[in-house]
């Protein structure tokens, strides 16, 4: 008698299977099934515990689960203690096939090695079959940043078109090399503007750092003037049309909006980034402050 496989299945079909033999079959793969999502649910609970964003959780959970199904469709149940190495080898050789990219690969093995990783310390597997499964080489493209003359054809179609906010969004962004998660997440009091001097507070940057990220004279006019008659009020810096918190993926279409009618092609948000960099080497901004202030 399985009480499980009833209430899995319903009375009648739990019936049928127990006639076909298949009673102890199931019942152990509902069970396993339901041990990988308390280990996967752990998993996802060390991960936060060590400082990454929820995006970044569900992206290493994400790539997990897409083995699994994986790993059930060529080998059976998954049960991580009973993954090989030839197993990844062989998903590698799979997501290839299908045509991924390599970065798209590399981002699978990296999402395993870290799972199988902690799994190991976690007593749940007794060694890491991620570990020695090469990952597939790519062509990594170096940074892209705007020179000047892109970066004027960029403000002048956020100033002819732009509204308030986007203006001084894309001038922070340019001026700070703020990361759009950090600048969506300023509070109106983490702005500091003095008459001379002014900086922002980022409370929750990569990894959870905290880091103060100094402003200079034109986009502390720019906040100046927007604070005093711009912003429609609230705790947030950036608000959406609702008085909501504008959200990361609403300022990247801003950015691409602005990039489009200036005739721009393929500027991001992290190409504002890159370019708050270069401006700063080319200013003679030694490496290590221009990796601080980034």
């Amino acid at each position: 008698m399985c009480p499980s496989l009833t209430a899995e299945y319903g009375p009648q079909a739990a019936a049928g299977l127990r006639s076909a033999g298949w009673e102890e079959v199931i019942f152990v793969a509902v069970a396993l099934a339901r041990e990988v999502a308390g280990v996967l649910a752990s998993f996802g609970a060390a991960l936060r515990s060590r400082g990454l964003s929820e995006k970044s959780v569900a992206s290493y959970l994400g790539q997990v689960r897409r083995f699994a199904a994986w790993y059930e469709g060529a080998c059976g149940p998954f049960d991580p203690a009973a993954v090989s190495q030839l197993d990844v080898a062989e998903y590698r050789r799979w997501l290839q096939a299908k045509g991924c990219k390599p970065a798209t690969v590399n981002l699978a093995l990296v999402a395993l090695g870290r799972f199988f990783s902690w799994a190991v310390e976690e007593g749940i597997c007794s060694f890491d079959p991620a570990a020695g499964v090469k990952r597939v080489p790519e062509q990594v493209p170096g940074p892209r940043w705007l020179d000047r003359r892109a970066v004027g054809a960029l403000m002048r179609a956020v100033m002819r078109y732009g509204t308030v906010r986007d203006r001084v969004l894309i001038m922070l962004l340019l001026h700070t090399g703020l990361r759009v998660s950090e600048a969506c997440g300023l509070r109106v009091d983490d702005v500091e503007i003095r008459e001379r001097s002014g900086r922002v507070r980022v409370r929750h940057g990569k990894g959870g750092k905290y880091r103060e990220v100094p402003l200079n004279v034109t986009i502390r006019k720019a906040l100046k003037e927007y604070l005093e008659s711009g912003h429609p009020g609230g705790e947030w810096l950036f608000l959406n049309r609702y008085g909501e918190r504008l959200n990361e993926r609403s300022a990247e279409r801003a950015v691409r909006k602005y990039a489009r009618l200036a005739g721009l092609d393929r500027v991001t948000v992290h190409t504002l980034r890159h370019t708050f960099c270069k401006m700063l080497v080319d200013a003679g901004e030694s490496l290590d402050r221009v990796a601080a202030l980034a």
